[in-house]
This record gives structure tokens, C-alpha cells and sequence, in this order.
């Protein structure tokens, strides 16, 4: 088994990552014939297959499958030793990479990472923005150490993937003050249907949760704008054009200052959401991610009930 060595293992994990060995030499600036030669005396040790080829790339078999699972670990175990290293001279450098939905954003500047920042101004923060999938999928494949998602909760991806922390936070109809809907007692589902909204694009948690309600209503919200922008979604707003989704977390500081209006929507799917922190289950976090993931929990307002 000597020749299942880190170097051959890592051009087994790009090849699949990657869709395929043309890929994979090209990330690495290797010559194909450099990674099939390398795959195939990694197949010679490992005495099985470990791709399968087809029209949409390299596929891992089941024994390849393991040896890319070991791979994760070392790299995950070799980043962990060397941030403890530097965690014992103090935690100088390193990079963080966090992966969040959009409404995350405001707060997790304001309220963490600018402390964050001011503590250990070397260490480098990669925040990787997307939907809820795309965070998932991120996690699982090492590209971030926490990801901070919003929706109903972890389902498929659950076995590898563990929750840090979740807290309710009801989704919110987003209005300008004085809007009609501001002077119900209270908004229901109903309510909504006769105005305009901006949503973001199928894929993201609250999108999730207006397609189960407009199946169960048997009706259909007047989306006039799609987008996975949060600035496109309150801007919307604020210019008088319609109504949005969002948790009153993601736009607290438009709260403050009077400009909009977070209505709470008498609907279980919408009282029911969660905002939470994930990461990989079994992954070793480095130093400068458990302190920031500390900082997270303690600071941000979508981690406070």
C-alpha cells in the first residue's frame, strides 16, 4: 500500500472534483498524461478501480470514494496542526472561509467579523456567498470551515453535516412604513397575495418555503422581480415598487433607522425557520475558526431569539 501517497491521492480528488483529468491537469499545471499516470499507479496500489469515465466526466467508484474521504481528513488534520502551531505563538495568519446566504451579510460585518478583525487583523477572512445548496455542498467538500444558512433545516445532507447552532427566525414580510399592510393587526398568508413581491431565485430557503405555501394555497404569488441579491430585493422595497421575504435579521439597521417594516405572517412555514450555524461533522476546525464561530454565537443578531 505504499504507493497510495498524499501526492497521487490529491490528483484523485481534483480529477473528480474537477469533472476529469484534462481539468485536474490544468488546475495543477501538470500534463494529462501526468495525472493518468499517477491514477493508474494509485489504481496499481489501491488493486481496484477507482474511476469510472463517462459523457459528464470522472465519477468516483466506491474504493475511490474512500480514498478521497481519507484525503479530506489528512488535509483537514494538516490544517488543524499547523493552526495549532500558530495558536500557540498566538493566532498571527490563517485563513477562514465562511460560506453564507446573503441575508447573513450586514450582520455578520457589523456585529463579527469587524470585531474579529480588529483582534487578529492578519488572519484572512473568504466569505463565498450562495444559496442554501450551494453552502451545503461547499461544507461537505471542504471549500469552507462554518456556513451560515436560513430555511427549514438540514435534510439530504444531515449525516455529513452538523448543525453548531439554530435558532428560530420567522420569515417577515418587508415593507415601507406606512404601506397597507402595516395597519393590519395582523398579516396572514392571505394578506399577501394582492401585492407585488421581489423574491430571491428558486434554490434559496425562503423561495423554498413560498413554493410549499403556494402549493398548499393553490395560488400564486405576483413575484414581479427574481434575483439573488439582497440589495435588489430591498431596493424594491424602498423604492415603493412592492413587498419581499427576509428574515428581520437581514435588514435590522433599515428597521432601525424607519425606513422599512418587518411584519411577522401568521403562517407555520413562515414562524418556523431557522437561522443556523453548520459545519462539516468530523472536520477539525483550526484555531481561528472555532474563536470566530465563538464570536458568531455571541454577537450576531441571528443566533439571539
Amino acid at each position: 500500500m505504499s504507493g497510495l501517497t498524499i501526492g497521487r491521492l490529491r490528483y484523485l480528488f481534483e480529477a473528480v472534483r474537477l469533472g476529469g483529468i484534462r481539468a485536474a491537469a490544468d488546475f495543477l499545471n501538470v500534463a494529462p498524461s501526468a495525472v493518468s499516470r499517477q491514477l493508474v499507479l494509485l489504481e496499481k496500489a489501491a488493486r481496484t478501480p477507482l474511476l469510472e469515465t463517462n459523457r459528464r466526466g470522472a465519477k468516483p467508484t466506491e474504493a475511490g470514494l474512500l480514498l478521497i474521504d481519507y484525503y479530506r481528513e489528512h488535509v483537514s488534520r494538516e490544517e488543524a496542526l499547523v493552526s495549532r502551531l500558530d495558536g500557540i505563538h498566538g493566532l498571527e495568519y490563517g485563513n477562514i472561509a465562511l460560506g453564507a446566504v446573503q441575508g447573513f451579510t450586514d450582520d455578520l460585518m457589523r456585529h463579527a467579523l469587524c470585531e474579529f478583525n480588529a483582534r487578529h487583523p492578519n488572519v484572512t477572512i473568504t466569505l463565498k456567498l450562495g444559496g442554501v445548496n450551494d453552502i451545503l455542498n461547499w461544507l461537505e467538500d471542504d471549500e469552507v470551515h462554518l456556513g451560515l444558512t436560513y430555511g427549514p433545516g438540514l435534510d439530504l445532507h444531515a449525516a455529513r453535516l452538523k448543525e453548531i447552532v439554530s435558532v428560530v427566525q420567522p420569515v417577515c414580510a418587508i415593507v415601507p412604513r406606512n404601506h397597507p399592510l402595516t395597519r393590519l393587526e395582523a398579516v396572514h398568508v392571505d394578506d399577501l397575495f394582492a401585492y407585488p413581491f421581489a423574491l430571491a431565485r428558486p434554490g434559496y430557503g425562503t423561495r423554498k418555503i413560498v413554493e410549499q405555501i403556494e402549493a398548499s394555497e393553490e395560488r400564486q404569488f405576483n413575484v414581479v422581480l427574481e434575483t439573488d441579491h439582497l440589495i435588489g430585493l430591498t431596493s424594491f422595497v424602498r423604492a415603493g415598487m412592492g413587498v419581499t421575504l427576509l428574515p428581520a435579521f437581514a435588514v435590522h439597521d433599515d428597521v432601525e433607522r424607519g425606513a422599512l417594516e418587518a411584519l411577522s405572517i401568521k403562517h407555520d412555514l413562515m414562524q418556523k425557520v431557522q437561522a443556523q450555524l453548520v459545519s462539516r461533522r468530523g472536520r477539525e476546525l483550526p484555531v481561528g475558526a472555532v474563536k470566530l464561530q465563538r464570536l458568531l454565537i455571541a454577537n450576531m443578531l441571528a443566533f439571539k431569539a
